[in-house]
C-alpha cells in the first residue's frame, strides 16, 4: 500500500520508503543532534517502530511529551536526552516504564539529581548522566555529594554523574 500525505513525506525523509509495507517495526537505533526533531516527529516514529536499543536525542525540540512517547519502544537501553530545555520532572514516570535502560543521559533538561527517587523501576540502568542543580545556581560540593547518596538509594547498581 502506498503512503499519503504526511506519512508519506515523513517516511521518505526518513528512508525513502514509499509503501507501507516497507517501514520497519524494528530499529537498532535513532540520532538526531542540533534538529528539528519534535514531539510530532517521534510520534510518526513511534506510530510504526516499536523495538528499539538505542535514542540518541541532543538539543532538538523533543518536550515531555516526546519522552511519553519513547516510554512505549520495547528493549530499549540507551536513551540520551542531552540538553533539552523543555523536558522536565513531569515525565519521570514515563522514564521509569523504560525497565530495560542500562544508560540514562538527562544531563541539562529540566531534571535535577533529587528528582530521581522516581526512578525506582529502573533496575537494569548502570549509568546516569544528570544536572545536579539549576543552571546558574552554585551548590557546595557536600550538597551535591549528599544528593548523590541519596540517589544512589534509589538506583544502587548505578554510577550516577553529574
Amino acid at each position: 500500500m502506498r503512503l499519503k500525505g504526511l506519512e508519506k513525506q515523513f517516511w521518505w525523509h526518513f528512508g525513502h520508503i514509499t509503501e507501507a509495507k516497507n517501514i520497519p517495526t524494528e530499529l537498532p537505533g535513532f540520532t538526531s543532534i542540533d534538529s528539528l526533531v519534535d514531539d510530532e516527529y517521534l510520534a510518526m516514529l513511534f506510530a510504526k517502530v516499536s523495538v528499539m536499543e538505542s535514542v540518541y536525542l541532543k538539543e532538538t525540540r523533543v518536550t515531555d511529551e516526546g519522552v511519553k512517547l519513547i516510554s512505549n519502544i520495547k528493549q530499549l537501553k540507551h536513551l540520551t536526552l542531552m540538553k533539552h530545555e523543555n523536558i522536565t520532572k513531569a515525565c519521570l514516570p514515563y522514564l521509569n516504564k523504560l525497565t530495560d535502560l542500562e544508560y540514562l543521559d538527562i544531563w541539562k533538561t529540566k531534571i535535577r539529581l533529587e528528582d530521581i527517587s522516581v526512578l525506582k523501576d529502573l533496575k537494569n540502568l548502570k549509568e546516569l548522566h544528570i544536572s545536579p542543580h539549576e543552571e546558574g545556581v552554585e551548590e557546595s560540593w557536600d550538597a551535591i555529594l549528599e544528593k548523590i547518596i541519596k540517589a544512589e538509594e534509589t538506583l544502587p547498581n548505578c554510577t550516577i554523574h553529574t
